[in-house]
């Protein structure tokens, strides 16, 4: 019988023993972990595939090929085995989980108090600014003064540098030439700036009865030539410079104009709205009531539509009721007016007779004096 090669079983003693230290002694975490909790099932190391034949290898070399070609033929791979090994699993470090709940509630709290403080500063913003707003409202004649002032003295100051440092002047005339002309630089500055944001209702009137004698169905209707009055209403609203959210801003003005006509056939009412943009007047509204013999009054819009004529509550129908009672009673006023020139004239007629009187009464004392004066001087002779 053949006996296997002397280096083949000194590989496997060495093997062997290997395995058997390594079970001895478990130095590894991994195998200290599977010593001390072993499967009930599996055992707490594998077995290899030739341990089953070690001992039959070394203790009946007998057969020894038989033995060969079954350690070495290959078998199939027992997954159970490896289960305890597989199995094993560290255990689970420390680790904090963050829900959608927690995380959400911790957002809120830090942002209520960013909103609660957003809030505060928007109220105390808020409150310093009406303040400010009230205080420009009471002094800004006040301020618009001081800062003219101020722009006077800034450009003084500047241009008499400037003269001082190329022009050789005489101190005096320097200093208040260049004051004089501050001066008038700020204030052609403010009627510059007066004429541009303020609204000036006689050439509002001058414009809207330009506009009236050369509109053909104006004149068709009430006739040629058109007239105007020196009665006249009008409001102003807006314009002015105004202190909004800390900021200068300059308001659109606008005039509520209206004001009588009269042509050669009728006579009307004339209701102008007139908005200063940009410098220059921007009608909104034109047009003209004509009272009707039979029906009611005709209104005509040459500028705007019913809507501009409402607009403001109405603020031009309110003017118009003073206007329309003023010239109903135009005939009343004519006969009071008539009443009191007769009344004026029978009092300086009584006056100039009482003086008449009083001045024959004074003439005949005279002469009643003279005439006693002479019969004494002749009683005397």
């Amino acid at each position: 019988m053949a006996k296997p090669p002397n280096h083949f079983l000194a590989g496997i003693r060495r093997l062997y023993s290997k395995q058997s230290f390594s079970r001895s002694n478990p130095s590894a975490p991994v195998f200290r972990n599977l010593c001390s909790n072993p499967s009930p099932i599996h055992p707490p190391f594998p077995k290899l595939p030739f341990d089953s034949h070690l001992g039959e290898l070394l203790f009946k070399p007998s057969s020894s090929n038989a033995l060969l070609s079954r350690i070495l033929s290959p078998k199939p791979f027992n997954s159970r085995r490896f289960t305890s090994v597989s199995s094993f699993k560290l255990p689970p470090l420390p680790s904090r989980s963050f829900s959608a709940k927690s995380f959400d509630a911790k957002g809120s709290l830090v942002e209520k108090p960013l909103t609660a403080v957003k809030e505060v500063l928007l109220r105390y913003r808020e409150a310093v600014g009406l303040q400010m707003e009230a205080f420009w409202s009471r002094n800004y004649l006040i301020l618009v003064g001081a800062g003219a002032a101020a722009l006077c003295i800034v450009l003084w100051r500047i241009m008499f540098g400037v003269a001082s440092t190329f022009v050789g002047l005489s101190e005096g005339m320097a200093k208040y030439g260049f004051l004089a002309l501050a001066t008038a630089m700020v204030a052609f500055s403010g009627m510059y700036l007066r004429s541009r944001f303020t609204i000036n209702p006689d050439k509002a009137y001058r414009i809207a009865m330009r506009k009236l004698n050369t509109n053909a169905g104006i004149l068709e209707v009430m006739g040629a030539p058109l007239s105007g009055t020196d009665l006249r209403a009008y409001v102003m609203s807006g314009g002015g410079p105004k202190l909004k959210k800390f900021k200068l801003r300059f308001g659109g003005k606008r005039c509520f104009l209206i004001f009588p006509i009269r042509g050669s056939e009728r006579k009307g009412l004339v209701s102008v709205e007139v908005k200063k943009k940009k410098g220059q007047y921007d009608m909104k509204l034109l047009a003209v009531d004509i009272p009707m013999s039979n029906g009611p009054d005709q209104r005509l819009f040459l500028i705007g539509n019913e809507e501009e004529y409402r607009i403001g509550g109405g603020l031009i129908s309110e003017l118009r009721d003073p206007i329309v009672k003023a010239m109903a009673a135009e005939k009343e006023f004519e006969v009071l007016d008539d009443k009191e020139e007769e009344e004026d004239e029978a009092r300086e007629l009584a006056e100039a007779e009482r003086k008449q009187r009083e001045e024959e009464r004074r003439v005949e004392e005279a002469e009643k004096k003279q005439r006693e004066v002479e019969n004494l001087e002749k009683a005397t002779t």
